[in-house]
């Protein structure tokens, strides 16, 4: 009797829960690109057809909002920010935010990435000629999280850096756990898992909101000053609506930040990781990078100047993506009817998208478990349908800092392996992490070597 009540009001959902990689990829191989489900007491559909997908993110994208279990939790955390508003605030919100992320705005960050690179590089030399393994996803974490705070909010929050590492994978947990219950206990309930998302939020909070207030004292400086380049969160302060002519609040900036945060550091930093993940099971591919780093920059940090003669490097990183996306799955509720293939599709119901299964359907991509960078070779067949490649998303809510991690991760990955060979100090498995974002089962725990000069 209770595991009928259980599929009754909960549907797919236990069974998801306990392997939604798996059963994802398996449904987007066997079905003919839309997959019926349930989650609790609501249709769902995975849709795993590239021309699907573009309908939905594209085509009918007015048709569609984020409205759903999973960007509810994820609002106790952002708010009302970029990821997770919808309509006209969104369209607004985006206006301001994405000149900051494009042009010259974009080419100033270089310099920024190839310092930050060059210090963790310093850094682990210190741990390799001492012997001792380096932890690769705190380091990465840590170094993308600087980087995010000085390109995008113009302030150093390397003093703040442990505490965000700590308080992260607890909100993600929570978070996580939340999108995972068919029925999730409300946010004020005195519970023990909701006070530890409280406590973790709560220590965040007072970060952003103290960055903010810094930012405040300066303002008027930024705004007579106009020879100064602005940062995004100068930006953000000085923006006015055009309708109302007011700013936006600090409520309004908290959500922006938290998102760039979580969204500017986490996800990349997690994208490093796998990336030393994958070069440790393949050392022939890390040695061709090391020819090719060696061969254009001499064994000095990368500069942004350097990526177009990088192209292996890029190759790597995108594969490494397409294999472990950090945001592996992202859903949209219907707001009015729409049909996809055969189906109705009505209001209320939700359509899941996994990157992670739809890059590992044989039909898109040949043999899709093997690393093969050589995928994103120029002109390569596999690369032509954008919507069969999502890391970032598609369409008009497409990840709009997609040029600055590309360019951020190819700088870092790329300083760090001219200067060492790395592989995991405990050989074995790492099994993906599924929580709001796809993490490493296990600290990315690396042995260092000097690499030898050409």
């Amino acid at each position: 009797m209770a595991a009928v009540l259980t599929r009754l009001l909960a549907g797919d959902l236990p069974e998801l829960v306990k392997d939604p990689l798996g059963i994802f990829t398996r449904l987007a191989r066997e079905s003919d690109g839309l997959a019926p489900l349930r989650i609790g007491l609501r249709r769902a559909f995975l849709v795993s057809d590239p021309v699907l997908i573009r309908r939905v993110l594209l085509e009918n994208f007015d048709l569609y909002d984020k409205d759903t279990p999973a960007f509810r939790a994820v609002r106790l955390a952002l708010g009302q920010g970029l990821l997770t508003s919808s309509g006209a605030f969104w369209k607004r919100q985006r206006r301001i935010a994405q000149p900051a992320f494009h042009g010259e705005n974009l080419r100033c960050f270089g310099p920024v990435f190839t310092r930050l690179a060059a210090a963790c590089a310093d850094k682990w030399e210190a741990a390799r000629s001492a012997g001792r393994p380096v932890d690769a996803g705190t380091d990465m974490m840590k170094v993308t999280l600087t980087a995010v705070a000085e390109a995008l909010f113009g302030d150093d929050l390397s003093g703040q850096a442990e505490e965000i590492n700590r308080v992260f994978p607890v909100i993600l947990e929570e978070l996580a756990h939340r999108t995972a219950s068919p029925l999730p206990a409300p946010h004020w309930v005195p519970m023990a898992r909701n006070r530890k998302l409280k406590e973790a939020l709560g220590s965040l909070r007072s970060i952003v909101d103290s960055l903010i207030k810094r930012r405040r004292t300066q303002l008027d400086n930024f705004a007579t000053n106009t020879s100064r380049q602005r940062d995004l969160l100068t930006t953000l302060m000085l923006a006015k609506d055009g309708e109302t002519g007011e700013s936006m609040s600090n409520e309004q900036l908290h959500d922006e930040v938290m998102t760039l945060l979580i969204a500017g550091h986490e996800t990349t930093a997690n994208a490093l990781a796998w990336a030393w993940v994958m070069l440790d099971l393949h050392p022939n591919e890390q040695e061709r990078l090391h020819r090719e780093l060696h061969e254009v920059t001499g064994g000095r940090p990368v500069a942004a100047e350097d990526l177009p003669r990088l192209p292996r490097l890029r190759m790597v990183f995108l594969e490494t993506l397409r294999l472990y996306p950090p945001v592996w799955m992202f859903d949209r509720r219907a707001i009015q009817a729409d049909r996809l293939a055969k189906t109705n599709i009505r209001p209320g119901d939700l359509v899941i998208i996994s990157a992670y299964a739809v890059h590992r359907i044989p039909s898109l991509w040949a043999d899709p478990e093997a690393f093969r960078p050589e995928r994103f070779e120029p002109g390569k067949e596999e690369q032509k349908n954008k919507f069969a490649y999502l890391p970032f998303g598609a369409g008009p809510r497409i990840c709009m800092g997609m040029s600055f991690a590309m360019m951020e991760s190819q700088i870092i990955l790329g300083t760090l392996l001219g200067r060492f060979r790395a592989r995991l100090a405990e050989p074995g498995p790492v099994p993906p992490s599924c929580q709001v974002t796809l993490r490493p089962s296990r600290p990315v725990m690396l042995q260092l070597e000097r690499t030898a000069r050409p």
